[in-house]
C-alpha cells in the first residue's frame, strides 16, 4: 500500500481517536468502581462468604439491624470489623455499620458501658447486645445476633442436689460446654436445688433433669409434678444409674417404661469396637423439627437405654419417637453368662427407641376436670380456650453422656443439644440454624513441621531458583 499524506493523516487520526476513547473507557471504569462494588469469593470453601447458618439466622430477622463499632482510629481494627460485617450486609441490605472513636465520646462510653476498643453494640427491635471480641469472627457476630434476636430471656433451669450433671462443672461428666453454648445463643442458664426451699421459677422455659444419682425427696417430686402441669421438660436418663431415683410418678404421668439393660450396637466401630457406643445416622432419625437437618450427620451415644412411651389417654400427651437404633442393636440385660451377645428370650431385640418428644395443649387439665360435668356457656368456653392455647413440650432421652464435656464435641451432638432446647423453649425459628457457622480456619503445625516449612521457603526454594538461573546463564554462554 502506497503511503500518502492523506493515508498518513487518516492513520494519525485513528490512533489519536483510539487513544482518546481508551482514556475515556479507563476513566469510566474508574468512576464506576468508585460508585459500585462487586466482590466474588473464589476460595475453595467460600471462606470469605456468609455461611448458611448465618443466612438462616438473618432470614428470621426481618427488621433493620444497627451495628455501632466503638473503635479507635486504627485502620487494621476497623478494616477487620468492616470485612466481617460486609458479608452480612451483602445478604441483608438493611444492616448499617457506624464507627465511633471511643476517645472522642467519653460520656457516651460510660453511659453505654463500653469496655474495650473495638466493642460492637448491636441494636434490633429495641433490644441491644454488646460484643467484645477481637479479632471479630463470623461465629462471634452470628452468636451475638442470635442473642439479640430472641424476644425475651429464655431461662433454662438445671436441677441440682442429687448428683446431676453440673452445668458449671469442669469434669468430663458435667455439661458445662453445652450450657456455655446455650448462653452464647441467648439463653439464661441457672442451677436449682429444690432442697434449699426454692421452688421452680415461674419464668422457667425448660427444666432439665440430667441424670440424678440420689433419690429425690417426695416434696421435690411434688414440685416437679406441679411444674409439669404448666412447663416444658428435658429428662435425661442413664442406664448406669439403674433406677429413676424417686421420679416414678413422673414416669407414670408420661407413660414411660425404661427397658432393662444397656443397648449394644454391633455396627458401631467408632470407639475401638466398643459395642456400648450407639451411633445414629440417616434412617435412625424420625421426622421431627428437632431432627430436621441431621439426616446426613452422625450422633453418638456412649451408654443408652431403650425407652417405651405410651402416655395415659387422659393425660393428653402425644408421643413421637425421635431416635431409633440400628435393627441389629439390642438391649443387653447381663443376665446371661459369657461374652456380650444377643440371647433370645433374655435380651431385648432391636431396633430400640432411645428418645421421645411429647406434646399436649396446656388446657388439658381443665378439660379433664370438666369431663362429665355440665358444660359452661359458649362465651366462657371461648374465653378459656383463648387463655390456654399454648403447647407443652417434653423430651425424654435414654442417654445423657452425649451432652457431657467428654462427648459433646463428637459428630452432631452439640447441634442436637441446641435443637432440643430451642424446640422445648418454643423458639421454633431457631431450630433449623446449625451450631457451626464456619469451617475451621486455623492451621496448627507442630514445631518440627514449622521448621521444615520455614526451611523450605527460606533455604531450599531460593537455592533451587538460584541454581536454575546459574544453569541458564552457563548454557547461554556456551552457545555464544
Amino acid at each position: 500500500m502506497k503511503v500518502t499524506k492523506r493515508t498518513h493523516l487518516q492513520a494519525t487520526f485513528q490512533n489519536s481517536l483510539f487513544t482518546v476513547l481508551l482514556i475515556i473507557l479507563v476513566g469510566l471504569i474508574a468512576w464506576l468502581s468508585e460508585r459500585y462494588e462487586v466482590k466474588t469469593d473464589w476460595t475453595v470453601n467460600n471462606l470469605h462468604s456468609l455461611s448458611e447458618a448465618s443466612k438462616s439466622l438473618l432470614d428470621t430477622m426481618p427488621d433493620p439491624i444497627k451495628i455501632t463499632a466503638y473503635a479507635s482510629q486504627d485502620n487494621n481494627l476497623r478494616q477487620d470489623i468492616q470485612d466481617v460485617v460486609e458479608r452480612y450486609q451483602r445478604y441483608k441490605k438493611d444492616i448499617s455499620l457506624k464507627f465511633v472513636d471511643p476517645f472522642t465520646v467519653p460520656g457516651e462510653i460510660r453511659k453505654l458501658g463500653v469496655q474495650v476498643d473495638g466493642e460492637l453494640i448491636i441494636d434490633y427491635q429495641g433490644r441491644s447486645e454488646h460484643l467484645r471480641q477481637s479479632p471479630l469472627s463470623e461465629q462471634d457476630l452470628t452468636s451475638a445476633l442470635q442473642r439479640v434476636a430472641r424476644t425475651d430471656n429464655r431461662l433454662i433451669v438445671f436441677l441440682q442436689g442429687h448428683g446431676e450433671r453440673n452445668p458449671s462443672g469442669s469434669q468430663d461428666y458435667d455439661v458445662s460446654q453445652w450450657a456455655a453454648q446455650l448462653r452464647n445463643i441467648g439463653f439464661k442458664v441457672q442451677s436449682l436445688n429444690l432442697g434449699e426451699g426454692k421452688g421452680i421459677p415461674e419464668q422457667t422455659s425448660v427444666l432439665v433433669i440430667a441424670t440424678p444419682r440420689n433419690k429425690l425427696l417426695p416434696g421435690e417430686v411434688s414440685m416437679i409434678m406441679e411444674y409439669l402441669e404448666r412447663g416444658n421438660l428435658l429428662w435425661l436418663l442413664d442406664p448406669s444409674v439403674g433406677s429413676l431415683e424417686g421420679l416414678e410418678p413422673l414416669a407414670k404421668n408420661l407413660g414411660l417404661t425404661v427397658q432393662p439393660g444397656m443397648i449394644v450396637d454391633p455396627t458401631s466401630q467408632l470407639f475401638g469396637n466398643s459395642p456400648a457406643v450407639v451411633s445414629i445416622a440417616s434412617s435412625g432419625y424420625h421426622p421431627h423439627p428437632i431432627t430436621l437437618g441431621l439426616e446426613n450427620q452422625l450422633t453418638l451415644f456412649p451408654q443408652a437405654s431403650g425407652l417405651v412411651v405410651v402416655p395415659p389417654e387422659k393425660s393428653g400427651w402425644l408421643e413421637d419417637p425421635l431416635l431409633t437404633t440400628h435393627p441389629q442393636a439390642w438391649s443387653e440385660t447381663g443376665k446371661s453368662e459369657g461374652m456380650v451377645r444377643y440371647d433370645e428370650g433374655v435380651d431385648v431385640n432391636g431396633p430400640l427407641n432411645i428418645a421421645y418428644a411429647l406434646t399436649r395443649e396446656e388446657s388439658h387439665e381443665h378439660e379433664h376436670e370438666q369431663h362429665e360435668q355440665e358444660k359452661p356457656d359458649a362465651k366462657a368456653e371461648a374465653e378459656k380456650d383463648t387463655e390456654h392455647n399454648q403447647e407443652q413440650r417434653v423430651i425424654i432421652f435414654g442417654e445423657s453422656d452425649f451432652l457431657s464435656n467428654a462427648y459433646i464435641g463428637y459428630g452432631a451432638n452439640m447441634e442436637l443439644g441446641e435443637k432440643m432446647i430451642n424446640w422445648l423453649a418454643e423458639d421454633d425459628d431457631f431450630i433449623d440454624i446449625p451450631s457451626k457457622t464456619a469451617v475451621d480456619l486455623s492451621l496448627d503445625l507442630s514445631p518440627n513441621e514449622q521448621i521444615l516449612l520455614g526451611g523450605f521457603f527460606l533455604f531450599l526454594l531460593p537455592i533451587f531458583l538460584i541454581s536454575i538461573g546459574i544453569m541458564v546463564f552457563i548454557l547461554r554462554r556456551r552457545k555464544a
